[in-house]
This record gives C-alpha cells, structure tokens and sequence, in this order.
C-alpha cells in the first residue's frame, strides 16, 4: 500500500504552512552558524593563564555540542501546530526555535505547552481549538491534516492520516523516532514522573520502545543538571537490538545515553557456549546471589601456622592466634569487598611486622638501633614487597578475580556442594567440566562476583576502613530497561546495583515472556528491585504496527500461550493474509532473500528455531552484516520490526522452549506488513488457517 493513499486531499493552507517551516529551517541554521562561530571564535584565544584556558576549552566544547544538536540534516523539524480557545498558536517540532527577537517561531515537543498536541482528545481537548498535524518528506510539507476540537466529541487516534502514513513507510533497519505521531497514552508515560519505577505494559506493535526512549529524551530535558551529572543507561537484550535502536536518541537531540546490553555491564568474558534452559533457569535464581556469598567465605581460611620473617637481619613473628583474630576482623568487616579487605589485612600485618622488627633491633642494639633503623615508611613499603608474606596472605585470603570465583566453584562440585544452597540435582545442572567455559547465564554471576569481591588492589596500595570504596559499579541516576519480563531475578540484581535512586523504567509484555524465567505479574519483578519511591503500571493498549489479519493469528495463539492476559487492539484492520508455504525451508528462505535483494527497499526477517539457523543463513548467504535483512531466533527477534517476515518450521520454535507458544507469539508480530508460514512439519493448531481449521 503507498503512503500517497493515507494522505488527505490538498489543504488551502499548505503552501502558508509550508512558507512557515522553510522560515524555521533557516532561522534554525543561522542559530547553529552563530554557535559554531562561538566556538571558533573562543577556540582561537590564546590564553596562557591554567584556569582560564582549562574555561575557555569548556565553552568550546559547549558552543561545538550545541551545534552539533542544532544539526538535523533533513529530518522534520516541524510536526503541526495547536490553536488554543484563547487564540494562542504554537508550531510544534523536534528543536525549539527562536526568532532574533526571542519570540517562539517552534517550540520544543518536550515543553509543557506542547502537551495538548499529544493529550488533546474529543472530550478533554486541554484548551485546544484546532490541531494541526503536517506529513513532511525531509523539509517538504507533503500533507496536512486537521482535527477540530467541540462538542465532546471523541477524535480517535490523534493525527491517524500521518500515524498510518509513518506506520506503512517501508523500514530502513533502523528505529525511527515516533516524536511526530506520539499518542496520548504514550505521551502520558514519557512524561510521567522521574522519582520511583515505572513499568510500561504493552503488547506487540504498541510502541513500547519507542516510548521508553522518548522517556529518555524527555527526562533529560526536563531534568537536565540532574541526569548530566548522574547519567541514564538504556538496557536493551541484545547487541542487534542496540544497533537498531541507536540512531533515536541522537535524532531527538540527545547524546550521552548509554546503551547496553546486560552482558556489557558485568566483567569482559568470551562467550563460547549455551545452557540449557534449565541450567539457565537455575543460574538465574536469586538463590546464587548466596551461593557465590558462601563460596566466598570458604576462600578466607583461619591460617594454619604463624608468620615468621628474616628482615633485615632480625626475626620477626607473629603467632597463629594473633593472625587468626585479625582475619576474624577483616571477616566481620562487611562494608567493604573481599579484595579491599584484603589490602587492609595486609596492611595491618605489615604495621605490626614493623614494629616487630623496630623492637627486635632495639634489644639486638640498644641505642644504636635509632641510627641503623629504616625509615618507617620505607621499612612498610619493603615488608609489604616480601614474597613470604604475600604467599601467607594468599593462602588464608587470595586476591581473586571475579572469572576466577564463578569459573572455579562451577567447575568443582565440592564447592558448589559446601555451600550449603543447592540440592544434589542442582549441584549436578551447574557443574562443569570445562573451568571458563563462558555461557550468557554466567553474565550475572560474574557481575555479583565483581560487587563482592571488588576490584584487585594494587598490593602497594595502604588500605584503611576511612578509605572510599572505588571499586563499585557505575551508578545511573534512571534505568531504562527494554524487554525486562525476560530478565532473571540475578539479572534484575545487576540493574538494583547500578540504580542511584531507584529511579527506573521497565518496559515489556508479560505475553512476550521467553526467557529462562516466567513471571506471572509485574511484582515478581519488583521483588528484585529498589522499590524505594513507589512503583506504577501504565499500560499501552493499542497495536500500530501488525496489520488486522496478522494479529488475528496472534490472538489465537495468546489464546493458547497465556488465556489470562489480553491482547493490544489493532489500529489497523486492513492488510495481507498470512501466506503459508509447504516446502524445503533451506529453498524457501534462499528463495525469498534474492527476491528480497532484488527489490531493494524495506526490510526482511527469518524467525527459525537456533538449530536450523545454521543452513538456512548458508542457503540464503546472509553475512549477518545486512541492517535489512536478518535470520535469527525469536530471542534475538525480541524489540525488533520487519516488514516482512518469514517464519520457518513454527512446531521446531514450539517445542524448543519451555514456552514455546509465546515464543511463536513474539515471531509473527515482529511483521509490518506481510508475514509468511514455512513448513513442512504440521503446524499448531492455533496457527492453521482458519479455513481449514
């Protein structure tokens, strides 16, 4: 379907409209001119003084990113206007621009005037008269399209010849903001509040996503001094994912985010292997947390023998009992790591072998020892170097990396045993033969192991209790994490410790559940999660992205996958049959790839099971370096759009997981406009068409 046909007819006003936007592109690059030129200007001072170079390079720096901002190519910048009951106008658009004399030629989307244009509806139009949405191609007003406001009359969606429009575009392989089609219920959780945890229900196609990103860029705005400082992480599940979704934050005019996968917060391992879903399960268990806890405490050993040294000439001792009672302290010592404890027992050693040794050479030479004596700081900084006394530390509390800890215990069944936590069966699932044989699953044991361990401190380094802790993990001032009904409590733990202050947004659908875990509500969530100002669920409730006869096919499989949870409602009725193709997947798929390359726009995603993905990229010669063209599995589908997809062997993706129906689900919503059933097994019964049902 083209777009031409979702366009209204010709509009009086459009070549009025079209006279404002140009006059806001222009004025918006004399505003990045006179910017750049600041910073050239202030970049060419030549300042001798410290303090005031170190100053003027801060306002280079400044001037250059405020127009880096102000640069926005060819997208739109304007996205309609407002007229107000009380005769007030606004232009609505991505930057807000001024003209010479500071009056407000567009305003900022993000500001509180611009509500209305997201919020307005039939029978609470916020004192709106007239919205006005503009369908742009680069800097050329295609179309508009007007909504009067009156009489309580309900409107439907806002702006919905533009949505349409925007939703049938074909997709490049990279997200697309949506800040010109947002609609009231998405508008109403970007711009919920900072303080606590806000979860953002929503079905396939609702925007969920996108919203979540928006959200990003609103808080930053809304709170800027803040979160500058304190920084926002975007947690996306995999590394395709973050690559799609990349380019939305720089187009809103925001950089800075970072965006991450779980596995990029936690300590670099090579990831070379897969667990099975029962094995990830028990992995993901907030029940390791103690685990690792009590492996541990079976590294910190009471010694077995005293410590003796010949330094310097002179004997120096400490007996087993007294060394004994100074591990007993650094054990009780919580509020600091392993690692940190560490250096501070080695410390206090080296203090008391010191004095050991001052009063050894003061009975071996009576006056004399005040002239042979080494200084005290360097006589602690040779003591601390003695390889005798580093193997004794390392024996009763080794130094430990976090690989070393979780590589270890799982490959001992002794360990794992010792702890005490896990059944005879359980001991048998997590052990293995192979010590650093690194799975995704082992991502948030690594990262528990870093926050108890700490980083390793330099054994030079002296270690006191007043010292800082330097070695926890980056702090973000909101989390904002996509997909997290997928998340493992143990995952969900990784994100508590890097939240400032609880400030977080999960967005998900608890339909859309294919991960080692399966919760039941947004509670169980919760559970694992600095809850510290309260939490809130906003649901989204409609579905703009899969056509009417696609979703039909959704609704019965969600009949069968989860009969107690609801659809979205689709906002587009219309579109093409589900096509289903009995045959060789391996010819299907190569098939379909050269048709996809020969026609040369849009997008095209194969969903198979991870055992068939193999062959089928060899049959279709994907490189996997194609933004437009993918196969891969339903967990790499996950937070993705195409506008075509193939799904091969639907029974294979059933039966290779726990749940398997959600996971179909997942793999024929992820189509914009056609979706297509290649098999040669028989097909679930959900999924077959219902005219042979």
């Amino acid at each position: 379907m083209q777009t031409e046909s979702r366009r209204p007819p010709q509009h009086p006003d459009l070549a009025v409209e079209q006279a404002v936007i140009d006059h806001a592109y222009q004025r918006l690059e004399e505003i990045r001119a006179e910017a750049t030129a600041r910073a050239e200007t202030a970049a060419a001072e030549r300042l001798t003084h410290f303090q005031l170079a170190f100053e003027r390079d801060v306002v280079v720096q400044a001037a250059y990113e405020r127009a880096a901002s102000l640069d926005i190519g060819d997208q739109s910048l304007v996205f309609g206007r407002i007229d107000q009951e009380d005769e007030e106008r606004y232009y609505i658009g991505r930057r807000a621009v001024f003209d010479r004399d500071y009056r407000p030629l567009v305003i900022d989307w993000r500001v509180p005037s611009a509500e209305p244009f997201y919020r307005g509806t039939g029978r609470h139009p916020m004192g709106l008269r007239l919205r006005r949405h503009f369908l742009c191609e680069n800097r050329e007003l295609l179309a508009i399209e007007d909504e009067l406001f009156g009489e309580g009359r309900d409107l439907g969606l806002a702006g919905s010849g533009a949505l349409l429009a925007a939703m049938e575009r074909p997709r490049t392989g990279h997200m697309r903001d949506i800040v010109a089609t947002v609609q009231a219920e998405q508008d109403e959780v970007i711009r919920d509040d900072l303080a606590g945890v806000l979860i953002v229900q929503g079905g396939p196609g609702t925007g969920k996503t996108a919203v979540g990103l928006h959200r990003a860029a609103y808080l930053l705005f809304t709170h800027r001094r803040k979160l500058e400082r304190q920084g926002i992480l975007v947690i996306g599940p995999t590394p395709r994912f973050l690559r799609y979704i990349d380019q939305v934050l720089p187009a809103l005019g925001e950089g800075g985010v970072d965006l991450q996968t779980p596995a990029g917060l936690a300590p670099a391992v090579e990831l070379c292997a897969q667990d099975p879903e029962n094995v990830a399960r028990l992995k993901g268990d907030e029940r390791m947390a103690t685990v690792l806890q009590r492996a541990l405490g079976q590294r910190q050993h009471a010694p077995s023998r005293g410590l003796g040294l010949d330094f310097e000439g002179i004997d120096v001792t400490l007996s087993k009992r007294e060394v004994s009672k100074l591990v007993a302290s650094a054990s009780r010592t919580r509020r600091r790591t392993h690692n940190a404890r560490r250096a501070m027992l080695l410390n206090i050693l080296v203090q008391r072998l010191r004095r050991r040794y001052e009063l050894g050479l003061k009975k071996r030479h009576g006056e004399l020892a005040a002239e042979l004596r080494l200084p005290r700081r360097e006589a602690a900084s040779r003591l601390r170097e003695e390889p005798a006394l580093q193997d004794y530390v390392d024996s009763i509390w080794p130094l430990l990396k976090p690989q070393e800890l979780v590589g270890e215990l799982l490959a001992s069944r002794e360990q794992l045993r010792a702890t005490g936590s896990l059944s005879d069966q359980e001991v048998e699932l997590l052990a293995r033969e192979e010590r650093y044989a690194w799975t995704p699953s082992d991502i948030p044991l690594l990262d528990e192991a870093a926050a108890l361990l700490g980083a390793p401190v330099d054994r030079r380094r002296i270690v006191t209790l007043d010292d800082d802790e330097t070695d926890e993990a980056q702090t973000y001032g909101h989390i904002i994490v996509d997909e997290a009904q997928d998340l493992t409590p143990m995952t969900l733990r990784m994100l508590a410790r890097r939240s400032r202050t609880g400030s977080m947004t999960l967005v998900g659908d608890l339909a859309q559940t294919v991960g080692a875990t399966l919760p039941h509500s947004w509670d169980e969530v919760l559970a694992h999660l600095p809850v510290r100002d309260g939490a809130r669920v906003r649901e989204l409730t409609v579905n703009y992205r899969t056509p009417g006869p696609i979703m039909d096919a959704a609704v019965r499989l969600l009949a069968d996958a989860a009969p107690e949870l609801s659809p979205p409602r689709s906002a587009r009725p219309d579109g093409e049959p589900i096509s289903y193709v009995s045959g060789d997947a391996s010819s299907i798929v190569a098939e379909a790839a050269a048709d996809h390359r020969a026609r040369g726009e849009g997008t095209m995603c194969v969903i198979a099971d991870r055992s068939m993905l193999e062959q089928l990229r060899a049959a279709a010669a994907d490189t996997g370096r194609d933004d437009t063209f993918a196969i891969i599995d339903v967990q790499e589908a996950k937070g993705l759009e195409f506008d075509r997809v193939i799904v091969v062997e639907p029974a294979r993706i059933v039966g290779g997981t726990a749940h398997g129906m959600r996971a179909l689900y997942v793999a024929i919503t992820r189509a914009t406009k056609h979706v297509t059933i290649a098999h040669a097994e028989p097909l679930p019964d959900a999924l077959i068409p219902r005219a042979g049902r």
